[in-house]
């Protein structure tokens, strides 16, 4: 049974001290929009989070009762990796069957989830450390919030970012590399936070 303090611990090291983005680099392997526009990392970081939360309840469940039980805890990678793609699929099939301006909306962004380490880290973080169903939730909501406000904040700061009084030498990609390095490290601070 856990504890309030417990499940918010868990919720402040998903969104802060552990972020999925800038800390553990997963989900950058979203498409390159998304970092550049925040309309667009917020649409990507609401498919995220949406996989990520039923990914990490599949892949709790399955975990829960069938590779635990039975020790077959070697095949959990496996399971994971062919999981979250299937509910990727699953996903866009039923968003094109029965919301189909959904679906021409969001469906570039949830195609991108599908390989998207952030989805297939949270279910093995879960796992691994063991926790029960609402703190993996729990986990994987903030998890997927955390890494949606990275996606925007680095897309904003994108457009915030005078190119023509930042040196010659640090134009595009070297700026965008410190960004995400000063942002990282802001998040570092919170590091130990966690209560759980």
């Amino acid at each position: 049974m856990n504890t309030t303090f417990e499940l918010i611990g868990v919720a402040l090291a998903a969104l802060l001290s552990e972020n999925l983005v800038l800390v553990s680099c997963m989900g950058i392997g979203t498409h390159l929009e998304s970092f550049q526009n925040p309309r667009e990392a917020i649409r990507t970081g609401g498919c995220l989070t949406a996989v990520m939360v039923l990914g990490v309840l599949l892949a709790w469940t399955i975990d829960f009762f069938l590779l635990a039980p039975y020790g077959l805890d070697y095949f959990r990678l496996l399971v994971f990796s062919l999981l979250i793609p299937g509910l990727v699929a699953l996903l866009r099939r039923f968003l094109a069957l029965f919301i189909p301006e959904l679906s021409r909306r969001i469906d570039g962004n949830l195609s991108s989830i599908a390989t998207n380490c952030a989805a297939l880290g949270s279910a093995l973080l879960v796992v691994q450390r063991s926790y029960d169903l609402p703190s993996a939730l729990l986990f994987a909501l903030c998890g997927g919030l955390g890494a949606t406000l990275a996606l925007a904040s680095f897309a904003s700061l994108q457009k915030e970012v005078d190119l023509n009084r930042c040196p010659t030498a640090f134009r595009g990609i070297p700026i965008q590399f410190i960004t995400a390095g000063l942002m990282a490290m802001a998040l570092l601070g919170y590091y130990g936070l966690y209560l759980g």
